[in-house]
Parts: C-alpha cells; structure tokens; sequence
C-alpha cells in the first residue's frame, strides 16, 4: 500500500503523503508496533509518546486540532464525549482529520494484535480516501 493520498485543499494544513495515525489512551500502546510490523507505511503513534506526552491530559478539542494540523486520522474508543464535540463541530463547519472508534465488543482496547489488526484492515479498505471530516469504526474479523 502506497498511503492515503488527499484531494481536500485547506492552506496550513499539509497534504497527506501517507496515513498517520493517533491512538488514544485506552488503547493499549502495544497496537501501535503491532500495526507497524503489518504495514511499515503507517506512521503511527501513541498518545504516551505523542508530541512528548503533552497530549495525555488535553481536551478533546485540542487534540482534534493538532491531529488536523499534522493531517493525523485519531483513534479512539471514547464514545462518550468525541461524538458530540464532533456533532458541535459539523454544525460549526469546523473540519478535523478523521477520527476512527473503536468499542469493546467488536475489537477490545487491550487487544494490541486485534486493534492493529482491525486498522490494517480499515487502511487496506480506505487506501486512496481521504477521511477529513469522516468518522468511521473498528470491525471484528469476519469469519
């Protein structure tokens, strides 16, 4: 896979030369080697390890602006509150990098194989997308 490539034209913002990727911190930091070693084209990185940890304790609004800023898709399991701040968003025309959900029953946060797994999955059927503004959610292997 070559990367994700963007059409979407916005000044201050960098075109996407290949899928970055933010994992959020209920997501075990394992998943993002594990994601490595199945597709080394994919930057990914832990919210731990991200920008120095600055990001560990930030809000939810700041996050989804610096992932925009680095054109980085955000990964996470928190349907609690980024689903409303990104409805907030929408109405506000505010843009953000993509954010991908994931829940316990379809690919458990703990999992480190299972979530890399499920992303491999999610950046082979996407290659070529770009997910500004697109919310989309981890699936189970299908038997």
């Amino acid at each position: 896979m070559a990367g994700w490539t963007s059409g979407h034209k916005n000044p201050g913002r960098p075109k996407a030369t290949q899928v970055k990727l933010l994992l959020d911190g209920h997501i075990k930091k394992a998943a993002a080697p594990a994601l490595q070693r199945r597709c080394p084209a994919v930057e990914v990185v832990h919210i731990a390890d991200w920008q120095g940890g600055m990001f560990r304790t930030a809000e939810d609004a700041d996050i989804l602006n610096a992932c925009y800023k680095e054109n980085r898709i955000f990964v996470t399991y928190d349907q609690r509150t980024i689903p409303g701040l990104l409805r907030r968003w929408a109405a506000e025309e505010r843009p953000h990098a993509g954010v991908i959900f994931g829940d316990q029953d379809s690919v458990p946060a703990n999992d480190a194989g299972a979530v890399a797994a499920a992303l491999w999955r999610l950046i082979e059927e996407l290659s070529e997308t770009d997910l500004t503004n697109v919310v989309r959610y981890l699936q189970r292997r299908r038997s």
